[in-house]
């Protein structure tokens, strides 16, 4: 362990008291919400950073100058705070690697058993790291490459700055981790001979077109492109030169790498010299005198490692991109991979032409498919660069001219953005998904105008750190590494008890549980899918000859001059690359999916969304949970097994996270990719025609192909299958994966092959991985409320000093996660609020407010009362069952419903054991009542039981079907206090349709209420006469229920309640239309499984005919057996066998056996599996049999 560790015993302390010595008494830094780092030293300033539009109040230069310099020593501050924690998380991360390399050469030495090469995998899973792709987009001479330099701090890196040459690759930067840390490296990736061959040939083609007898003869761009890749590479030697000419090998000499398909590596130790190097390998030179062979045009992808950029780079690479691609195939398919894994997009363009240049915004258009709802894009970021360029007369107020324009084009850039409409429908538009820089690289560097603050290249500089997320990174390797040490101490450390059987079965329970809600999020989400998907179809084969012409017959174009257009979509599965640099790619078979595309759209950035953490079905995979933290206080003898069950759970849930990610991309092109294969042989025939009339033949190939082959039902089905295996993959894995680890930790009698010495190792682990997950909670911290500023101040006792921390009073709304508690069988929702930092929260679910101290998870929900307890008092709220895990809720806020907040009735109850505690309020706001908390348990209103005060209420309704006649309806109308939380309700009336409406009026506990409905004709109200449901029970009937036997001739229904008790006045009253749709009936079936049965003999008779065939031919054998697993067909022990077969052969005798012994429901599982993975050999041995 390194010296600065040595020194301090406890981390947090250390750190605590050097902020004290930094820092002095002004207040600890914190982050802001807005993504970019900001440092802000006292929240409960007001905030002076934004610049109203046009009115940019600039400071005077003194004042300018003053300002900089205080900036300057906090910004010293918080940089030498920052790198004390930095040094400690490198540090930590530095000894557990070596830790986890000294297990690992233990284990080395060991022999293979199953135990052990499940640990060896564990540990190289360790250092495997995804990083985060930051995609830079922009128009040639917009200083992409030059404002790459500056922020990482180079001068020389990219080659820039030549008016005559720009970039012609895809460049990749990253941070150099290899062991020659100190070097720059650029690795040159080549395209192989055959595809630069394939490319020439295709040059070759497309001139023999115009020479021949085709219709097609006007010259274009793509000639020019062309000219330029042969005239760079080979000189006057291109000229008229043969294909085999141009192959000959005598041009490649200098590259050795290129005819061996190996990569060309530079090892350099300046930036200077690198750029140098590679200048010929990345740059098209157009205003040379002099010919000097250039390499780019063979070059697919050039990867630069700069040395000391771990603090923006490590977990991050910067893609410079060409904006629309390639005509290389080769090269297009790298570039789509790169757009569709960039988690940001910086789109660079000169401040002048910002809004007005069309390039920028097409490249925005042509490719937000591809990083949308086809990729992982989080945030869309306009870089406005060259600020410092401004007219002469402008220059005696250089600064203020700079600053006023920066805040004008940052308002037009993101007025301009919202009307992109195309662009904004695929995400959900959260507040820091655009942001807008205006930067100068010269004066960064220079600062002869403007302060490096006011560039704006620290705020990219900072964007990128909170990208690369070191500490994140960090805590993910010391958790999953202490994982591992809990799993060999644990199985060192007892044999199977009885105690392990017990957690095995609970656990087993539990994961099966878990699994299920999931499969039925994943079914809703078919379902919806597949309304969206078959409306899509309808209007496809409606309008397909319309959609097909808008490609292949566009209005404006010449039949003659569309030739080779229609021609290239032929040859290339129905997608035109044209070789111009500004040209759009046009693709037929996206026309083609587009009507089923728009459809689904809605519902894609519902379901799977990039920004933040939503959607349905990522939420499930966060909420899933074993809950192994409940099972240690009863099974400490455990302890260590439960703690590696953990830390694999939270392992297993990120990889979901990111498989879900990969496989939505997957999904999204399913449609485009379904109708190309349908279209390929028509794609080939039409590419066949020539001569006179090939045009109009082509188009007709086209047009009736389309017709004659469902290629929208199919496109339709194929989507729906994707969605079925993204279901199957994550129910699998969780099932699997856990059920594995679980069988190793719980269930492997004998480990007497594991290394026998790790309790030094563990002990370490242990204490790294308690500091780094802890660090922050251990500092000591006393709230207190200063009544003047109206600021919650904290101060917090760390080493020898006193510290005052404001933090403003302002209320942060927190949407709650709904969890499942697995140790009780309460179904009722428990949420989960998740509070960043210290401050006051509220959850937008059930009202209750949290003063937070620091950071913490709050975990409540509604529990029922227990009236043996409360003798003459009665409930004024919901009871709360609240835990804090970190212990950092000081104060709580429970929301009441009384209409006068000084009635002093109202009194707070503390259960705790079966006890109650009444404690007095500190204060009574107009909507909550604020009491001190020592300490968490259950805490609820209660009021003397006399008190008949009127009361804030609601009304809430809900409408179902009348048992299996969806055309009668039923109206529930329920009248509660106000602060019963909806969704308790709305739980409770799950299979009804909540209909909102204004729900507030005032009500009187035990009054008499009546309920009065206008406007329609048939219905019945039962009872007469209703009472405000007071008692706070975890069971909310219907006060009223409206029969709704017809509706027709009725648009609005009028509700009103009736105060019986003062003659009949109307207390609350709503319309509400009649054309709201009930929840869906599921029809019955008279013949329940019969139709079933008689599938299941059909498919129980080809496997039988066709078994031998199919032990010689299926390859897909253990994607098959995945299915049967999950459907619970086949035994583990089967699935165990087939992992360890050697062949596919082997692998079906073994299945043959276990399809004969299961009969005709699990041959029909089968079949079904495999009709599912292949589709083809099912069809082929179906019509053999014909």
């Amino acid at each position: 362990m390194s010296r600065w560790c040595q020194q301090n015993d406890n981390c947090c302390d250390s750190v605590a008291r050097s902020l004290v010595k930094l820092l002095g008494t002004g207040s600890v830094p914190t982050t802001n919400t807005s993504g970019m780092g900001k440092t802000v030293f006292d929240q409960s300033e007001p905030s002076t950073s934004k610049i109203p539009p046009l009115q940019v109040n600039i400071p005077s230069k003194r004042k300018s100058d003053e300002a900089h310099a205080n900036k300057q020593t906090k910004k010293r501050q918080r940089v030498a705070a920052s790198r004390i924690t930095e040094t400690f998380e490198t540090e930590t991360k530095t000894e557990v690697k070596k830790i986890m390399q000294r297990i690992k050469s233990k284990l080395d030495d060991l022999p293979s058993t199953k135990l052990i090469d499940f640990v060896r995998g564990k540990i190289q899973t360790l250092e495997k790291d995804k990083k985060e792709i930051v995609g830079v987009f922009g128009k040639t001479g917009a200083g992409k490459s030059f404002l790459i330099n500056t922020i990482l701090g180079e001068t020389t890196l990219l080659p820039s700055g030549n008016q005559g040459a720009c970039t012609s690759v895809m460049i990749q930067v990253e941070a150099n981790m290899t062991d020659s840390d100190s070097k720059y490296i650029a690795e040159i990736e080549f395209m192989t001979e055959e595809e630069w061959k394939e490319e020439l040939w295709s040059i070759f083609r497309d001139r023999s077109y115009k020479d021949g007898n085709d219709e097609d003869k006007e010259r274009d761009d793509d000639d020019d492109d062309d000219d330029e890749k042969i005239s760079a590479l080979y000189g006057k030697d291109g000229r008229g030169a043969t294909l085999e000419e141009l192959m000959d090998r005598k041009h490649f000499r200098e590259i050795p790498e290129f005819r061996l398909s190996v990569k060309k590596i530079f090892l350099c130790d300046t930036a200077k010299q690198l750029s140098k190097n590679i200048t010929c390998y990345t740059r098209s030179d157009t205003q040379s005198d002099t010919f000097k062979r250039q390499y780019w045009p063979l070059v697919k992808c050039i990867t630069i490692k700069v040395p000391n950029s771990k603090d923006l780079l490590e977990h991050v690479v910067l893609v410079d991109l060409p904006g629309n691609g390639d005509c290389n195939k080769s090269r297009d398919e790298m570039w789509k991979l790169f757009v569709g894994n960039c988690s940001a997009v910086w789109i660079v363009s000169d401040i002048a032409r910002a809004t007005s240049e069309k390039e920028s915004w097409e490249i925005l258009d042509s490719t937000v498919s591809l990083f949308g709802p086809g990729g992982e894009c989080r945030s869309i970021s306009f870089i406005c660069t060259k600020t410092d360029d401004i007219e002469e007369n402008q220059k005696a107020d250089a600064r203020t001219c700079i600053l006023r324009r920066n805040e004008t084009t940052k308002r037009q850039v993101r007025d301009k953005f919202n009307k992109q409409k195309e662009v904004k429908k695929h995400f959900s538009g959260g507040k820091d998904f655009l942001q807008v820089f205006t930067v100068s690289s010269k004066e960064y560097q220079k600062e002869k105008h403007l302060q490096q603050e006011e560039t704006e290249i620290p705020k990219l500089q900072e964007f990128l750190r909170n990208l690369n997320d070191r500490r994140t990174k960090t805590s993910v390797y010391v958790s999953g590494a202490y994982g591992i040490l809990s799993l060999i101490e644990g199985a060192k450390s007892s044999d199977m008890t009885d105690s392990k059987e017990e957690v095995c079965q609970v656990l087993e329970q539990r994961l099966k549980d878990e699994i299920k809600s999931i499969g039925q999020t994943m079914d809703e989400a078919y379902e919806t899918f597949e309304q969206c998907l078959s409306e899509g179809v309808r209007q496809s084969e409606e309008s397909c000859e319309k959609l097909m012409n808008k490609v292949i017959a566009p209005r404006g174009k010449k039949a003659s001059g569309y030739h080779k257009v229609v021609k290239s979509l032929c040859k290339n599965g129905g997608v035109h690359k044209p070789k111009g640099k500004r040209r759009r790619e046009i693709n037929l078979n996206e026309s083609l999916a587009s009507c089923m595309r728009s459809l689904i759209d809605e519902q894609f950035k519902i379901h799977f969304p990039n920004e933040g953490k939503g959607g349905p079905i990522r939420e499930q995979i966060d909420t899933f949970t074993l809950d192994t933290n409940s099972l240690v206080g009863e099974h400490p003898e455990v302890s260590l097994h439960l703690a590696f069950l953990k830390t694999e759970e939270t392992e297993l849930k990120a990889k979901l996270i990111f498989d879900l990610r990969e496989k939505k991309k997957k999904i999204y092109s399913t449609l485009t990719e379904s109708i190309k294969d349908t279209m390929h042989r028509c794609y080939i025939r039409a590419s066949e025609h020539t001569g006179k009339d090939s045009l109009k033949r082509m188009k007709d190939d086209l047009h009736q192909h389309m017709k004659n082959n469902n290629i929208f039902q199919k496109a339709k089905e194929d989507m729906l299958v994707c969605l079925t295996n993204l279901k199957d993959h994550i129910m699998m894995q969780l099932k699997c994966k856990l059920q594995e680890s679980m069988d190793l930790s719980l269930k492997t009698p004998n480990s007497s092959f594991l290394p026998d010495d790790v309790t030094v190792e563990y002990n370490k682990m242990k204490m790294y991985y308690e500091k780094l997950m802890g660090c922050a909670s251990t500092v000591q911290i006393t709230p207190r409320l200063d009544l003047h500023t109206k600021t919650t101040i904290f101060e917090s006792q760390s080493g020898n000093g006193r510290k005052r921390v404001k933090v403003s009073t302002s209320v942060t709304m927190l949407n709650p996660e709904i969890v499942k508690d697995l140790t009780t069988h309460d179904r009722k929702p428990t949420y989960r609020l998740q509070c960043p930092k210290a401050g006051l929260f509220q959850c937008s679910s059930t009202g209750l407010v949290f003063l937070m101290e620091g950071k913490g998870d709050v975990v409540y929900k509604v529990t029922q009362w227990d009236r043996s307890l409360l003798g003459s008092m009665t409930p004024a709220g919901p009871l709360f069952s609240i835990d804090c895990p970190e212990q950092s809720v000081c104060k709580l806020h429970l929301p009441h419903c009384m209409c006068d907040e000084k009635d002093d009735n109202v009194s707070v109850a503390h259960v705790t054991d079966g006890n109650m505690e009444i404690v007095q309020p500190l204060k009574t706001t107009a909507t909550h009542v604020i009491v001190n908390i020592t300490h968490l348990s259950l805490f609820g209103l209660i009021r003397d039981v006399f008190s008949f005060l009127p009361v804030r209420s609601q009304v809430l309704l809900f409408l179902r079907p009348q048992g299996n006649r969806p055309q009668k309806r039923i109206l529930n109308v329920i009248l509660l206090p106000k602060n019963v939380p909806l969704c308790e309700v709305e739980y409770q009336q799950r299979g009804s349709t909540f209909i909102q409406t204004s729900s507030n009026c005032t009500l009187t506990p035990r009054g008499k209420y009546g309920l009065c409905c206008e406007l329609v004709a048939n219905f019945s109200i039962q009872p007469k006469s209703g009472q405000l449901d007071y008692d706070y029970s975890p069971n909310f009937h219907p006060t009223f229920q409206v029969f709704l036997d017809c509706m027709s001739g009725a648009e609005n229904i009028r509700l009103s309640l009736l105060d019986r008790g003062s003659n009949d006045q109307r207390v609350w009253e709503c319309l509400i239309p009649t054309d709201f749709e009930p929840p869906q009936v599921s029809p019955i079936n008279p013949h329940p499984g019969a139709e079933a049965v008689l599938k299941q003999l059909s498919e129980q008779a080809f496997v039988d005919k066709h078994m031998a065939d199919l032990i010689q031919r299926v390859k897909m054998v253990l994607d098959v057996a995945d299915d049967l697993l999950l459907e619970e067909m086949i035994p583990d022990e089967l699935h165990s066998r087939l992992l360890m077969a050697g062949t596919s052969q082997e692998q079906m005798r073994l299945m043959s056996d276990a399809l004969q012994a299961g009969g005709t429901r699990v041959k029909s599982a089968f079949y079904k599996a495999l009709l599912n993975h292949e589709p083809r050999l099912v069809q082929d041995l179906a019509a053999a049999s014909h």
